[in-house]
């Protein structure tokens, strides 16, 4: 059996550092490279940190993740999913008997069969979603509002979400709206990215555009990625296009709007005199951005308590329909979004 000297022997560093980088402890000093090989050497070693693991318990769950614990790092969404579920499991005295991230399932196919509950989190190709129950009907998979009826799920139904917030900003006199975004992926067991057709905003805000009459004024700008980066070179480019400014940017993500943020600033562009900027997921770091952020809370913890609560029901009964949970957000107002007779637009 793995452990964490194996680790520490691997990325040459000591037993006592990697369990600080595992437990995300802030005063530890070492350099991102050495975080991302001792996260990379944990997943190609399956290794589960001794506080995941607790023979005394009963019942037993397992977690796959769509992202690797090295994008993680940039991905808090789904770092926040994961450590949450971890937390209620040690609540509810569930053994986390292993954290798999996508591209090792492919060694691990057998560990499917023993536990008593799979907790599948993100976007995958739909055909691996089969695979996995072929082993192990207890599944559960989240943030994947697409994923077929046949399995449980808890997610968000975003393409109604952003229809919601453009209406929102509509009636704050918006019509020149613009949206950043990621592109909708479904990754595969190879690492590699399937187009899985437009994202749920991005179809929202098409259809939205075109239903209000305000095609002029569409535009949409999808990167490769979710992250801070892609939302700075988005902003680059409608920048560059030299049009019109938009009066508000929807960024379809946090993340994205941070990177969004940072290139405006760096132009002199004010938040929210001159442009307006709303968001999807309400991290922590949202309400302490400057301005702060105006963003739609996705309830972390209700998701997880809901996936808690299917995994309990799974567990008491031999056989069980599949439940289908579809959470709400809610639009956190904050200082980065203005009624447009307020602004001095540019």
């Amino acid at each position: 059996m793995v452990n964490i000297r194996d680790v520490a022997k691997k990325a040459q560093v000591s037993p006592g550092t990697v369990s600080r980088i595992l437990n995300n402890d802030a005063s530890l000093s070492v350099n991102d490279q050495t975080r991302k090989r001792v996260f990379q050497i944990c997943e190609e070693l399956n290794y589960v940190p001794r506080k995941y693991k607790n023979k005394n318990q009963r019942k037993s769950i397992g977690i796959i993740s769509a992202i690797s614990r090295e994008e993680e790092i940039d991905d808090l969404y789904y770092r926040q999913i994961r450590e949450k579920l971890v937390q209620s499991s040690k609540l509810l005295e569930y053994r986390v008997d292993f954290m798999i991230h996508l591209p090792n399932l492919d060694n691990s196919w057998e560990r499917l069969k023993d536990v008593d509950c799979i907790i599948l989190v993100g976007y995958i190709q739909q055909e691996i979603h089969q695979q996995i129950y072929e082993l192990n009907q207890k599944l559960i998979i989240v943030d994947d509002y697409y994923c077929s009826p046949e399995y449980s799920s808890v997610a968000v139904d975003f393409h109604k979400e952003m229809l919601d917030m453009l209406d929102h900003v509509h009636a704050m006199g918006h019509q020149k709206i613009s949206f950043i975004g990621g592109q909708n992926q479904r990754l595969t067991l190879n690492k590699n990215h399937i187009a899985d057709g437009l994202g749920d905003r991005e179809q929202a805000y098409e259809e939205w555009m075109t239903m209000h009459k305000l095609e002029d004024f569409k535009r949409a700008y999808i990167g490769e990625q979710w992250y801070a980066q892609s939302g700075y070179d988005l902003t680059d480019q409608l920048l560059a296009e030299k049009k019109e400014l938009p009066t508000v940017i929807i960024a379809a993500s946090d993340m994205l709007a941070l990177g969004v943020l940072r290139r405006l600033s760096e132009e002199k562009i004010k938040v929210p005199q001159n442009i307006s900027i709303c968001s999807f997921d309400d991290l922590e770091m949202s309400a302490f951005l400057t301005p702060s952020l105006t963003t739609l809370k996705i309830d972390i913890d209700t998701m997880v308590y809901w996936i808690m609560q299917i995994c309990q029901n799974m567990m008491k009964e031999t056989e069980s329909l599949p439940t289908r949970i579809v959470l709400s957000g809610k639009l956190i107002e904050r200082e980065s979004l203005q009624e447009v007779g307020k602004m001095e637009l540019l």
